[in-house]
């Protein structure tokens, strides 16, 4: 996806209306509030691999002015500066070259580790430890359950998903502790499941061009985008935990 220019105008077009956006957004909020407490906006934020800006947009919003971000794609970066952001190049792969000497209180990486291998990711992990302030907190969105994956795996480049019982081994290695994860979104997770395991099977009865794939990053229209936002905004009062879903939200902090 990284030389993808037309994924990225996707993403830059519908990410501030998009319901699987705006509820991660709010998931994002809602934990930096639990952390760090409702009326503090005074942090120093990074949105690692931020995308075209879609996050650091929504938290501008919500009162906090101190953000910076990275992404390795120009294409991204070209975006996020269209919405006035303090956006440059970065790697996942070497965090700490990213304005070195500089830490934050709050460091957000959303689906984006999956590009790397597992010792990459302990890396990047350790990375962000190394960059974040005393009782600062780390944010990682990332895809779940090989069984959801499907087009848009083969479209945005995602060579694998994830289960929690790796992440707490990368954490573990990189002197993190998870505080809080949940599976999402649980309600949607069987409808979402179907559709991947139709277009699985299409792609084995090569009744799909997988040459030519296009991401799941499209707006279906404001009265199922709001059923879409309502139901999940509501599984995470009833369910702040669940056991199942196509990503993994989490919470780390240091260990000491």
């Amino acid at each position: 996806m990284i030389d993808n220019r037309l994924e990225y105008q996707r993403m830059y077009e519908v990410e501030r209306m998009l319901w699987w956006y705006q509820v991660l957004h709010e998931k994002v909020l809602n934990a930096i509030k639990a952390h760090f407490g409702i009326g503090k906006h005074n942090l120093k934020i990074l949105d690692a691999a931020c995308g075209t800006g879609g996050l650091l947009s929504f938290l501008t919003d919500a009162g906090y002015a101190d953000l910076a971000g990275f992404d390795y794609s120009q294409h991204a970066i070209d975006f996020s500066r269209e919405r006035n952001l303090n956006v440059g190049f970065g790697d996942l792969k070497n965090v700490n070259a990213f304005q070195p000497g500089e830490t934050f209180d709050l460091i957000s990486c959303n689906d984006a580790l999956y590009f790397l291998t597992d010792e990459e990711i302990i890396q990047a992990l350790a990375g962000f430890k190394r960059k974040l302030n005393k009782n600062g907190l780390i944010i990682i969105n990332i895809h779940a359950f090989e069984a959801f994956s499907g087009t848009h795996d083969l479209a945005v480049g995602s060579f694998r998903r994830f289960k929690l019982e790796q992440f707490i081994h990368y954490a573990k290695a990189s002197g993190l502790v998870i505080k809080h994860n949940t599976y999402w979104p649980f309600a949607l997770s069987l409808p979402i499941l179907a559709v991947r395991q139709w277009q699985n099977y299409q792609i084995r009865k090569q009744k799909i061009n997988t040459e030519h794939l296009d991401s799941d990053v499209k707006f279906p229209g404001k009265l199922v985008n709001s059923i879409l936002k309502g139901i999940t905004k509501t599984e995470q009062f009833l369910i702040p935990r669940a056991p199942f879903g196509s990503s993994l939200f989490m919470t780390l902090v240091c260990k000491d």
